[in-house]
């Protein structure tokens, strides 16, 4: 039973540690289906706050209550994407910006040539560009921008000023800033990209090796980081897209079904963006799949469930951390009666163990014996030697949920719980020095401190079946183990498994109280 309880406890080690990785690894298999047409969401523009440029201006700066863009002439584009404190973009003076575009088969490269601002006498949120090749085309973008939700969308009107029908193939540029903070935000960087009903994600180092690219019809694409996603959705159909990477940018290319115009004629297509955080409720409102971004994945509807749950509790109690002990002690309530059984099985172990050492004696030379013997003694007693596992192996998918959601989930950020632990997303940090040490870093934790307490506490309480002495001292050494697993772990998953370890000692204690009731033939053996 010792080995099998420490072979569950280096593999949770092992899940927690390798799962990053592991998502970073991962990718789904490309959707064939058709791509059902969907409309684009309405944005309502904003009001207008646009600086008015002088003759000699480059850029032209823009502001509202969730954006401050910089759009430039060169291609019409954007060259500063800022979302709240976050930015989601930002190019250099001789850089292109994004939602650039191209037109296949044309010489000249529309995002690095210089487009004329309009003025627009409906005084529009956002400015309109215009690029004209004389005598064949002429090119309107015009921008959008949502001031209740942080969204954007750009319109592209495209004149056919020859004589002829042409066939305009779209290319639109777009790219995410993704430097990283620490080595393990990379898991969180991908793209990702939908179609009939399935989502499709490549991480960073996959991209970094090989450009992520797609011969097929596309729903939207998206570029994700840490907290904050830009998701691109067409009107026009998409044919494919590339993916690569530029220093600390994801760069992609959306490629266009051609548009065709007639001599003379004009035709339109609009581009609706959502640029901000990976807010559950906002993303899904739209009805684009946006949100199968947070639930992607064999957890992703524990890992929605968790973080509903979560929100849930928040608005009752003001408090995140109060909404993770809640949910908590739900969960304990619901594995309560496996627990139960559990514990006492693990007792009856105890107590029988006189009696397994006697017929181990007596059967030593006739292993066959011994072992129908000892699983008749178990039968009689109503014991399962492996129900020790059960409610810990049980946890390990709600523990990687959890990690997930406390992680990833932009509505955690910065969410405080009490005295000292401001952030639940991060570690509690109770004080920090200079000079970072090995395991631990620059700071000092308090919450895995009490976690590993908690935890020596509990296997203190925990039955001890079969196992030589030295064994029982390895099973003290696991603990120790996952303080150090858990020391720059989020402070909300450490209060987790801490309210759950307290939760576990006091229903061990219960148990202790009850008197354990053997089979009338082996009552002998209990002392």
């Amino acid at each position: 039973m010792n080995k099998k309880y420490f072979a569950a406890l280096l593999v949770s080690i092992l899940i927690l540690i390798g799962y990053p990785y592991y998502l970073q690894w991962m990718g789904l298999s490309r959707p064939e289906k058709a791509v059902p047409e969907e409309t684009i969401p309405v944005v309502e523009p904003a009001p207008p706050v646009v600086a008015k440029p002088s003759v000699k201006a480059s850029t032209l700066p823009f502001k509202n209550e969730l954006y401050r863009i910089i759009f430039t002439p060169r291609g019409g584009s954007l060259a500063l994407l800022r979302q709240g404190d976050v930015t989601l973009y930002k190019a250099g003076p001789e850089e292109e910006g994004i939602f650039g575009i191209r037109l296949l088969h044309e010489s000249e490269d529309l995002s690095q040539e210089m487009f004329e601002i309009v003025p627009s006498p409906e005084k529009e949120s956002a400015p309109r560009f215009t690029y004209e090749k004389e005598g064949q085309y002429r090119v309107t973008k015009s921008f959008f921008v949502g001031r209740e939700k942080p969204t954007l969308v750009l319109e592209i009107e495209i004149e056919n000023l020859s004589s002829q029908e042409k066939h305009f193939p779209l290319i639109l540029r777009y790219g995410l800033d993704v430097t990283l903070a620490n080595a393990a935000d990379e898991a969180k960087v991908k793209a990702a990209q939908y179609a009939a009903g399935e989502l499709q994600s490549v991480g960073l180092g996959k991209i970094r090796k090989t450009p992520f690219a797609t011969s097929a019809a596309l729903e939207w694409h998206g570029l994700v980081k840490k907290y904050y996603a830009l998701l691109v959705k067409p009107e026009s159909k998409l044919i494919g897209q590339e993916t690569h990477t530029e220093g600390d940018r994801l760069i992609t290319d959306l490629v266009f079904a051609p548009l065709t115009v007639a001599p003379g004629q004009k035709l339109a297509t609009r581009v609706f963006v959502y640029a901000g955080p990976q807010h559950y409720e906002t993303l899904k409102e739209f009805g684009l799949g946006f949100e199968r971004l947070f639930s992607q994945g064999g957890l992703g509807w524990l890992r929605t469930g968790i973080l509903i749950s979560l929100k849930f509790f928040e608005k009752i109690t003001g408090n995140y951390g109060a909404a993770i002990l809640l949910i908590t002690l739900l969960l304990k309530l619901l594995f309560a009666p496996l627990t139960h059984f559990s514990y006492q099985s693990m007792g009856k172990m105890q107590a029988l163990q006189p009696k397994v050492k006697a017929l181990q004696k007596q059967y030593q030379k006739d292993p066959t014996r011994l072992n129908k013997e000892t699983m008749e003694l178990y039968r009689r007693n109503r014991v399962n030697p492996l129900s020790g596992c059960f409610p810990m192996l049980l946890q390990i998918p709600i523990f990687i949920a959890f990690y997930q959601v406390l992680s990833d989930a932009v509505e955690l950020k910065g969410a405080p719980f009490i005295f000292w632990i401001y952030d639940l997303s991060e570690p509690d940090r109770l004080f920090t020095w200079a000079s970072a040490l090995p395991f631990v870093g620059n700071s000092f934790n308090l919450l895995p401190i009490l976690m590993l307490a908690t935890m020596l506490w509990q296997q203190k309480l925990t039955p001890q079946t079969a196992g030589t002495p030295g064994q029982e001292k390895l099973m003290y050494l696991m603990p120790i183990v996952f303080g150090f697993v858990f020391y720059n772990l989020p402070s909300g998953l450490v209060l987790y498994w801490t309210a759950n370890n307290l939760l576990t000692i006091f229903h061990q204690l219960v148990i202790k109280k009850i008197p354990i009731a053997l089979h009338h033939e082996d009552r002998e053996s209990h002392h």
